[in-house]
């Protein structure tokens, strides 16, 4: 890969040849370890002492292994076998399970592979890895360069920048109909059209979206332009004790963490608590209508030992006390 770089994250439209990209360099790894021609006019290849991929669906109902699952148990096994003289390959990193906690998944793979040493092609479509590689020293972007129009991949891998999946692009491509695709614009953001898919949308799919929704974030980016600065500090965040409605699900919950740095927030439903990014909510009430001023959280979101514990602990010395947080 040269210039440093171990690791290359690889992004870009379902059908656009991810795949087949990471495919073709490691077959020629394997061709030219083997003594025989590749298939380029020139190239830079490294000796490796093993090629480890995981590459397509391993479901398998007699082992109880889902599509998620089987992923796991690959990627276990490749982690245990990887050293600095290994060349990794994996597609659709941390796919088949909670978007969120599968994002979380492929970081931490990420970071095995960057420890390891070892060279490495991923495939994702999660916007948080992209982001991962554009920070992460000695891992890239790159990107599959693709025909919108014919909905054919040129097959031609672009170093240094990150792709878009265009999901819902190729979806009308392939014949989905606009009110489908209407409500699965809505389900997956509400009113608040991301700024790519307007674009897309004004180049192409105006009649997908609502004609109200689609003037009105046309409106607001012209408000962006002149006052930036202040658009921003307007932007509330999600507080402590905040009902929201989580999607696609439509599951009601109440703040229980703020989120970090990273946008990820901790919801507590009826029987759980969960990790998500606060793109996939919505605010339903306030905190402020729903609790007085000063109220104890705790009550909500502590267990009634943990909270005993604590009210001891105010007044005494506890010894071996432990206060179990989850």
């Amino acid at each position: 890969m040269g210039n440093g770089v171990s690791g290359i994250v690889i992004t870009g439209p379902n059908t656009g040849g991810k795949t087949v990209a990471m495919k073709t360099v490691a077959l020629n790894c394997i061709m030219a370890q083997c003594g025989l021609h590749v298939t380029c006019n020139e190239a830079n290849i490294c000796m490796n002492s093993s090629i480890l991929c995981d590459i397509g669906d391993g479901q398998n109902l007699s082992e109880n292994l889902s599509t998620f699952s089987a992923h796991i148990t690959n990627v276990l096994e490749i982690l245990e076998k990887v050293d600095r003289e290994s060349f990794v390959i994996m597609d659709e990193l941390g796919s088949g399970t909670d978007p969120t906690e599968g994002m979380g998944i492929a970081v931490a793979i990420l970071e095995e592979l960057k420890k390891s040493g070892a060279l490495f092609l991923v495939t994702t479509h999660y916007p948080e890895v992209k982001q991962y590689a554009e920070k992460e020293e000695n891992i890239i972007n790159a990107r599959m360069t693709f025909n919108k129009e014919s909905l054919k991949p040129l097959y031609q891998l672009k170093l240094g920048e990150a792709g878009e999946s265009c999901a819902f692009y190729i979806a009308e491509k392939m014949g989905m109909s606009h009110k489908m695709l209407r409500t699965a614009i809505k389900a997956a953001y509400g009113n608040d059209i991301p700024k790519d898919t307007a674009e897309e949308a004004e180049s192409g799919m105006n009649h997908v979206f609502d004609a109200d929704c689609f003037k009105k974030e046309k409106t607001i980016s012209k408000i962006q332009k002149k006052k930036p600065s202040k658009k921003k500090k307007n932007i509330r965040q999600f507080q402590l004790g905040d009902s929201v409605m989580i999607y696609p699900d439509k599951k009601i919950g109440i703040i229980c963490q703020p989120e970090n740095e990273k946008g990820i927030l901790r919801v507590q439903l009826p029987d759980k608590k969960i990790w998500i990014n606060h793109k996939r909510i919505k605010l339903l009430v306030e905190a402020s209508e729903l609790y007085p001023e000063d109220y104890d959280f705790s009550i909500i979101f502590d267990t009634v030992q943990n909270r005993k514990l604590r009210h001891q602990m105010e007044r005494k010395y506890i010894e071996e006390g432990e206060i179990n947080l989850e």
